[in-house]
């Protein structure tokens, strides 16, 4: 019994190590194992060349050791614990391998690993170009890029601009540098690069407008001056005939003209004479403009007025009704000038056909509304009736009306010269027609009124009401003759002479008149025999008729009679020009420097000019045979018959 028990265990225990257990394997048999997987978890990977990529490794119950592989180690190695390194561009299979153990077959898995390049990055700054002034900074930083590597920054030329390491620009000198920042590469990026170019400049030119003035400087000419500004280098000039609002339209205007790299005091010699002219200056420096100056305004003003004379004086001894060239054709003085313009155009009004021109004006300097009504001493500005004064639209000068009654402008006021500027001072505390600049004229300002178409008296009586025919003060003294002093005769329209303990009358006038004194600045010595008078435009044969050289003294002048000195002129082409003329009594006695004793010239203009010559200018209204004539020893005006008398002659053209 005992035995069976035993037996039955025994088949029990064979039975139970056939059918295995929870402990233990299945029984083994020779050259079989259990089977095992193996798996790498980076599964098919990119990995940038010279990077490393873990392949993660997972699996296998055995105890087999594990290699590793690559199907082409020069494109990626991996290590013994399965790190594959990029070599070069390009695919490879790293295979993993768990060795077979007692227990376990051998397992495998594989991954393909494709090395890829370093990528590309890009970074950048704001700007292409950038300014700045000397002295100062600025913070010029790149940005982008998706790497880690940090970025530093270098100037190429750091004597113009230097570069901090955080990327701030700091401004040395003038010049151009040019700005490179760099990102440095890392595992997975390149190297990255940008470039922006710094500009120095000098400190910002600002300009200070300038202040101007401006002046009429003769016939159809004008001075402007102005102020000089710092930091600028030049000045510009904008001109029209109607207001500058704004600069940038200039040329839109009337006879709107800019004039660059001008220097002050800036005469302007081509202007229309009588025309209204506006006048603005910039400073620059460079392409730097400043704001426009204040605007002046300037009318361009002839300092002298025709001598009014519309009729000929012919070849003997008489005076023609009208102007005609009687002397073969020799041009007499009606014959040039403003009153031989048939279609000049007046501001005011004056004696018919001469170019005369003036506008009456009531107590406060405003123009009369009528301005032909005839001087009444009862009569009211309203009316045009009575005028406090008398504007010369042509010299721009302003002249005190003479009155009937018992005022101090009575016509019948007359004071010595020593008492000359009593009125002047009590007319300007008056403050006549709003002016309080009155004043003694000069002789030549005086001259300007004198109308020598006529005679007793030779002022326009229209306007110049109340006035006597008869001398009238100027303000110059006879340099040669301390007892004496300038006048102009009213009677006769000539300059006289007379003693200062005697009587007359005094106009007054007021305003800026340019042909007073002859100073070297007033002619253009051209060179050629000739001087242009810059005040008046006219050009002037220096020497006589006769005499040459730089100071008159080859030759000797010669005299001929009025119509003979005439002809002589209308034939000239001295220095090339075929317009030469006399001149009339105006325009000569332009020339005497009454401020000069002995020879009455200009020496250095005029050296040969010292004896008596010719006007163009006939007697009107006195003797018909004679002509008048200046004697340049004296500067005196007389009158000589046309053909019993010879004297030299001085020529004279238009220089425009």
């Amino acid at each position: 019994m005992l035995l069976n028990k035993i037996n039955i265990l025994a088949i029990v225990c064979l039975l139970l190590a056939g059918c295995g257990g929870s402990d233990s394997g299945p029984a083994k048999t020779e050259g079989w194992s259990h089977l095992q997987s193996i798996s790498l978890s980076a599964g098919d990977a990119v990995v940038v060349i010279g990077n490393t990529l873990p392949t993660g490794l997972s699996g296998g119950e055995g105890s087999g050791a594990v290699t590793y592989t690559s199907s082409d180690t020069s494109i990626a190695e991996v290590s013994s614990t399965g790190v594959v390194t990029g070599k070069q561009l390009g695919s490879v299979t790293i295979t993993a391998t768990k060795a077979a153990d007692g227990s376990y077959a051998e397992a495998t898995a594989s991954v393909t690993i494709t090395v890829d390049p370093l990528q590309d990055q890009t970074i950048a700054f704001a700007s292409a170009t950038n300014s700045l002034t000397i002295g100062t900074d600025f913070l010029l930083t790149a940005t982008g890029g998706e790497g880690s590597g940090a970025i530093t920054y270098t100037s190429s030329d750091e004597a113009v601009a230097t570069v901090s390491a955080e990327g701030l620009v700091t401004a040395i000198a003038l010049g151009s540098t040019e700005i490179t920042a760099v990102k440095a590469a890392d595992t997975e990026y390149l190297e990255a690069t940008a470039t922006t170019t710094v500009t120095v400049e000098a400190e910002p030119i600002v300009l200070d407008p300038t202040t101007i003035t401006g002046v009429p400087s003769g016939k159809g000419r004008a001075t402007v001056s102005w102020d000089a500004v710092e930091g600028a280098s030049t000045y510009n000039l904008y001109r029209a005939k109607e207001s500058i609002d704004s600069i940038t339209n200039y040329a839109s205007l009337n006879d709107g003209t800019l004039e660059l790299n001008v220097v002050s005091p800036l005469t302007l010699t081509d202007l229309d004479n009588g025309d209204l002219y506006y006048f603005r200056v910039t400073a620059a420096q460079g392409a730097v403009e400043s704001d426009p100056s204040n605007e002046v305004s300037v009318v361009t003003r002839d300092p002298l007025n025709d001598s009014g004379i519309l009729k000929s004086g012919n070849g003997t001894s008489g005076i023609n009704t009208t102007c005609t060239e009687a002397i073969d054709g020799a041009e007499q003085d009606c014959a040039s000038g403003r009153d031989a313009d048939t279609t000049l155009s007046k501001i005011g009004t004056g004696p018919a056909g001469a170019g005369f021109d003036f506008t009456k004006l009531g107590a406060n300097g405003e123009a009369l509304a009528v301005q032909m009504a005839a001087w009444d001493d009862g009569g009211d500005e309203a009316a045009g009736t009575i005028w406090s004064c008398v504007r010369d639209n042509v010299t721009g000068l302003v002249w005190e009306t003479k009155t009937n009654d018992t005022s101090p402008h009575s016509v019948d006021e007359k004071v010595t010269w020593a008492n000359r500027d009593n009125l002047a001072g009590t007319t300007n505390t008056e403050a006549l027609c709003g002016i309080d600049d009155w004043r003694v004229p000069s002789i030549m300002e005086l001259a300007t009124i004198v109308n020598n178409n006529k005679q007793n008296p030779t002022f326009d009586i229209t306007r110049f009401p109340n006035g006597k025919s008869q001398s009238y003060w100027s303000s110059n003294p006879d340099v040669n003759d301390g007892t004496k002093a300038w006048t102009i005769n009213f009677f006769s329209g000539i300059n006289n002479l007379k003693t200062k303990v005697s009587t007359f009358q005094v106009r007054l006038v007021s305003g800026t008149y340019l042909a007073n004194g002859t100073p070297d600045s007033r002619y253009s010595i051209n060179g050629d025999g000739t001087a242009t008078d810059l005040i008046t435009g006219l050009m002037w044969r220096q020497c006589p008729e006769g005499l040459s050289g730089t100071d008159c003294s080859t030759g000797a002048a010669g005299t001929k009679v009025w119509g003979g000195t005439m002809r002589d002129a209308k034939t000239s082409t001295f220095a090339g020009y075929d317009d030469w003329r006399l001149p009339n009594i105006k325009e000569l006695m332009t020339i005497v420097d009454f401020d000069s004793a002995g020879t009455t010239t200009n020496q250095a203009t005029f050296p040969g000019v010292t004896m008596t010559v010719w006007t163009s200018s006939p007697v009107i209204g006195g003797d018909a045979s004679h002509s008048w004539m200046l004697h340049f020893g004296t500067g005196l005006i007389t009158s000589k018959s046309r053909v019993n008398s010879k004297h030299a002659r001085l020529q004279v053209r238009n220089a425009d």
